[in-house]
């Protein structure tokens, strides 16, 4: 072992300690320079706090491997006690340990451990002096340590922030999950970062780094999904190559990278209040370095800080009022951002549609197929059973009161009535005989006979002044054409012309069942007669009938109104159109879906219980 008498040379051990680069390097440097300033030191130790607060040795004098137990019995007490500890080896009286804590605020970071020979009383107050003054460099060491480690944690907290910064200015589910893996690709150097949400215990992948579309049922997105499942599963971070041994598994993590000839993979559960939101899943090409326990804490970090949101967000996809909030959104930035003409411009005609559509400006009109007939009509019609002999007028004609309109056959009338006068001639002469010779029950007899043939013959006669079929009144023939039936016989009674004034009409309206309460006696309209070319008749409704007919297949009612004075001369009885009545003032989408509604009124009212 080396002599503390030898001169040391402090310049060399000085600038050991100056150039160091590491911690390592700093304490050995240290140690040697306090080992060589401490007369009577044969061996030293440095003992540093560690991972999991335990302690491990940092440092030792002379380098290698030291295995001395009261060397590491007085390092334990005074870790333990907080405390410097002077003890005597029992194994050895004349070597004296020496161990100084290295503390500050309460805290214990770690113990200076020295073996000094031949100790005296006198000789360890200064050494203990020495130790003091020198433990402050490693205190400087364990600061800028702290301050390392508060830096990179202050560091990696930011770069978490920004990531949830990322996700949070989406919003919709997909788009934040995309910003989320471009986000993570970026700050841990990853080839690729996957999310997978989570349904029904199964992970469905969602998103995927650096490209908004991918294809979900590839043999790649199907390695991922398991690899996530596989994360899912266990309910912990998943990594190959990993540092945990053998105690997880990590299967589909190992077929992943093998697939993918990826250096690095690992898989991290989204939690929100422990119920699972999604996986993240990173991957490092060949070309990177496994993941360190650092960066898997920083993907922890960001999972359990946009955890919650992913959760909302996810709800909110998942109900139709989260999706009809998030398109008002979207659309309400499209109408009132600074961009997006094109948007604004169909926003605007929106806008004018909905007024056009929901304003009660629209005329509301109750439309109705009509006809004009005369307010007098009269039929002319055949006064016995006969033949047509002639016809001298037809429909639409103009007639006058008494004007022939037709003739019937009187040939066999006037056969008829030569035979009845020849009778009744003979029947007289007859008469007069028995008159004159007084025979009374001749005479009875054959005045019987005498008045029957004259009546006859006057029935006759009645008929051949009736052949010709006359107008009732001056008019207009709103029916009848006999010029095809010329030779045909008719009945007695049967109607051959329909004659109406010129100057009496009225509109016969008929309404369908749906409209007919809309309507009301007073209200004005339109009739637009298919003779006038577009031309339309102002109207007043005068009475709403009772009676009902049918039209198409429609149950109809009979309206009548009256004309206006002004009407044209060259309205007819008989012209067909459409009139309109004028309601009142409602919306257009109002007026287009009342069949619609009146239908669905009726449906729900037939079904509905």
């Amino acid at each position: 072992m080396p002599s503390t008498s030898e001169p040391a040379d402090d310049a060399r051990l000085w600038a050991s300690m100056a150039s160091a680069r590491d911690a390592g390097a700093f304490c050995r440097a240290w140690l040697d320079l306090q080992c060589a300033r401490t007369p009577g030191a044969i061996a030293g130790l440095v003992v540093l706090e560690g991972e999991e607060n335990s302690f491990a040795p940092a440092a030792s004098w002379p380098a290698g491997p030291q295995d001395i137990p009261h060397l590491r019995k007085v390092a334990e007490q005074t870790l333990t006690s907080g405390q410097a500890v002077v003890e005597n080896d029992p194994d050895h009286p004349a070597h004296t340990g020496i161990a100084y804590p290295i503390a500050a605020g309460g805290r214990t970071y770690g113990a200076v451990v020295l073996v000094i020979a031949g100790a005296t009383a006198e000789r360890l107050q200064p050494i203990l002096r020495e130790l003091h003054w020198g433990v402050g460099w490693i205190l400087s060491i364990v600061w800028q340590h702290q301050a390392n480690e508060q830096a990179d944690r202050n560091a990696a907290s930011i770069a978490a922030l920004d990531v949830l910064a990322a996700v949070e200015e989406h919003e919709s589910f997909d788009e934040s999950a995309v910003s989320l893996c471009n986000a993570l690709a970026v700050a841990l150097e990853c080839s690729r970062v996957s999310f997978g949400k989570v349904y029904k215990d199964k992970v469905t992948l969602a998103a995927m780094s650096h490209g908004a579309w991918f294809r979900k049922k590839s043999d790649t997105a199907e390695a991922i999904e398991a690899a996530m499942d596989e994360a899912l599963d266990q309910g912990v971070t998943l990594s190959v190559p990993s540092s945990e041994g053998n105690r997880l598994i990590t299967l589909q993590q190992v077929r992943l990278a093998a697939s993918g000839g990826l250096m690095a993979v690992a898989s991290v559960p989204v939690l929100d209040r422990g119920l699972p939101v999604g996986v993240i899943t990173l991957e490092r090409d060949a070309d990177g370095a496994p993941f360190a326990p650092r960066d898997l804490l920083f993907a922890q970090s960001v999972a359990s800080l946009t955890a919650q949101l992913l959760a909302f967000k996810l709800r909110e996809e998942r109900w139709f009022g989260g999706r009809a909030r998030r398109h008002m959104m979207d659309g309400a930035r499209a109408l009132f951002g600074p961009r997006r003409p094109l948007a604004k411009a169909l926003g605007v005609a929106a806008l004018v549609l909905l007024l056009f559509l929901l304003v009660p400006l629209a005329q509301f009109r109750v439309s109705a197929d009509a006809a004009l007939e005369g307010r007098v009509q009269r039929a002319a019609a055949v006064p016995f059973s006969g033949f047509i002999a002639q016809s001298h007028a037809r429909a639409g004609d103009v007639v006058k009161q008494g004007q022939l309109l037709a003739t019937l056959d009187d040939r066999d009338l006037q056969i008829d009535h030569a035979r009845s006068v020849s009778e009744v001639q003979q029947l007289d002469r007859e008469y007069r005989e028995s008159l004159a010779k007084h025979e009374r029950s001749n005479m009875n007899l054959d005045g019987a006979k005498l008045r029957q043939a004259e009546a006859q013959l006057r029935l006759i006669e009645y008929k051949l002044a009736r052949t010709n079929i006359l107008a009732p009144l001056s008019g207009v023939l709103v029916s009848g054409d006999v010029s095809q039936l010329v030779g045909t016989p008719v009945k007695e009674g049967e109607i051959l012309f329909e004659v109406a004034p010129l100057d009496d009409f009225r509109v016969v309206l008929h309404v369908e069942e749906a409209d007919i309460t809309y309507l009301r006696p007073g209200q004005k309209g339109r009739f637009a007669p298919t003779g006038l070319a577009g031309g339309t008749v102002p109207f007043v409704v005068t009475r709403i009938s009772s009676v009902t007919g049918t039209q198409d297949g429609k149950n109809t009612f009979r309206v009548e109104a009256e004309l206006d004075s002004g009407a044209p001369r060259t309205l007819r009885p008989g012209m067909e159109g459409i009139a309109k009545v004028t309601i009142d003032r409602r919306s257009n989408l109002w007026i287009w879906t009342r069949g619609l509604r009146n239908w669905l009124q009726l449906f729900f009212w037939k079904w509905i219980p």
